[in-house]
């Protein structure tokens, strides 16, 4: 029987309506004993049309709040002006992400970006729901991170 730690394990942290309105949000996350952690996918699920006419709303994971140094997930089809309406929308779905390591997108700047650095072990990783700028931000989403522990 393998030690625990040998074994990676992936596990999913759900947000519930998550607003990216006016506020950003940050959410801390601690994994497994031992254990770093890579983001492998993000989704959100859009019920409220994500809105920001310079920039767009985003989900960033890192080692603070506002620091992508884990992944990237911006929502929308362009930096600005465009956001995501109603519908579920997943990092890997995007056109093209699993074709380069690690997976990313660039049809924007920083559109897509996962697997980019492992967290260190025994130490929070920090999601950081941005609202859009620019106009009136809006949006609401139920968020999900599915990050790997190796």
């Amino acid at each position: 029987m393998p030690f625990y730690n040998d074994v990676p394990n992936e596990e999913t942290y759900w947000y519930p309506a998550q607003a990216f309105g006016a506020a950003t949000i940050t959410h801390n996350i601690v994994g497994p004993w031992g254990k770093q952690g890579e983001v492998v996918d993000i989704m959100a699920d859009v019920t409220t049309a994500m809105v920001g006419t310079t920039t767009v709303p985003e989900i960033d994971v890192g080692t603070s709040a506002g620091d992508a140094s884990y992944a990237r997930y911006r929502l929308g089809t362009a930096a600005g002006t465009v956001g995501y309406g109603a519908g579920v929308h997943r990092a890997t779905q995007e056109s093209l992400v699993r074709q380069v390591q690690p997976p990313a997108l660039n049809d924007f700047p920083g559109h897509v970006a996962l697997e980019t650095a492992l967290s260190p072990a025994n130490t929070p990783i920090v999601v950081t729901l941005k609202a859009g700028t620019g106009g009136t931000p809006a949006g609401q989403a139920d968020v999900m991170i599915k990050i790997r522990w190796y």
